[in-house]
């Protein structure tokens, strides 16, 4: 169903691949699947060759009022086989040629820690088989180094060896999960992580993006609250109910981005501060999205409560019948 309520894109855009994205599309679409495309501004010049071949694409074009953008043309799914003597000609894998008055070799990186002992490694790598299970058989999968297995933080056996920034969200940022890491890291070291996940054999953690291109990419907003959970800093109903302001305080923790303030409202790290920039700030936001896209946000997030609600009402049933203990909340 959830996939489905993603093709529901092409009520908006036109196209069911993503926002506006027309070009360069990923297969499978499902709903956490990859890390989503969060090149918007690039993504209207990338569409316009691809808007242009039918009336449907045009239409979408003068909605989108990029008629008088400059077309770029993609080569997505190819590679560079040859740089002509010119210095200017790239020839790719396809066939196609590019007149190119600049090259960028935007290669991105590869996870690797060379520095670290032997040991070390070793250690990582069959810890994290032990979670994660292998997934060299996708064609997507980019082998890379492994990270610990509490959170991808630390491990058991090295809990003040911390692994910070390392995780890829599929939407959202990693300073802010980086610095969620460092307050659980540091609560870790203190033993007062209440909640220290353990590792169970060939089930990943529950925030984990279903592809398998990035090893450790995630879901940003389970993550975030995963490891808040850990160090009692997710904000529960009775203390947004706190709040001076305590219907913005509960819009903007449910529609909004999962922030570091969020996090900082109960738990170790309280702050006065972060009451004015959830209910201000960040508010703010929520209310700049406008009436339609709020709107929108909520009958998603009152479906998913539905969804949930039928779900725990099934689970129940089933354990009725099968004399077994319902579990309904899958870290």
């Amino acid at each position: 169903l959830s996939t489905i309520i993603i093709r529901l894109f092409l009520v908006l855009t036109g196209s069911g691949w993503g926002f506006n994205q027309w070009a360069v599309p990923t297969k499978p679409l499902k709903r956490g699947y990859h890390i989503i495309n969060k090149s918007h501004a690039a993504m209207g010049h990338l569409n316009v060759p691809v808007k242009g071949r039918s009336l449907w694409g045009r239409f979408w074009m003068w909605a989108y009022q990029e008629g008088s953008l400059r077309p770029i043309e993609s080569f997505h799914q190819t590679q560079v086989v040859d740089v002509e003597e010119d210095g200017f000609t790239v020839r790719f894998g396809d066939g196609r040629g590019y007149e190119a008055n600049l090259i960028v070799l935007a290669t991105g990186y590869k996870q690797s820690f060379p520095f670290l002992d032997d040991e070390i490694r070793r250690e990582l790598r069959e810890e994290s088989l032990q979670t994660r299970g292998v997934c060299e058989g996708d064609v997507y999968h980019i082998e890379e180094e492994h990270l610990p297995s509490e959170h991808f933080i630390v491990n058991e056996n090295r809990p003040r060896f911390g692994f910070i920034g390392f995780v890829r969200p599929n939407v959202g940022a990693i300073p802010p999960m980086s610095e969620l890491q460092v307050m659980w890291w540091l609560e870790r070291m203190k033993g007062k992580v209440s909640r220290t996940p353990k590792a169970k054999p060939g089930i990943p953690p529950s925030y984990m993006v279903l592809g398998r291109k990035y090893p450790y990419g995630v879901d940003y907003g389970n993550y975030m609250h995963r490891v808040a959970e850990d160090i009692n800093a997710a904000p529960t109903l009775s203390t947004l109910a706190k709040s001076s302001r305590p219907l913005q305080a509960l819009y903007t923790y449910c529609i909004g981005q999962s922030m570091v303030s969020l996090f900082r409202l109960q738990g170790p790290y309280e702050s006065k501060v972060c009451w004015d920039v959830v209910t201000g700030e960040l508010w703010r936001v929520c209310l700049k999205r406008g009436l339609a896209e709020n709107c929108g946000l909520l009958f998603v997030t009152w479906l998913s409560l539905v969804m949930n609600v039928m779900a725990c009402v099934l689970e129940c049933l089933w354990c009725v019948l099968t004399l077994t203990r319902p579990k309904f909340f899958v870290r």
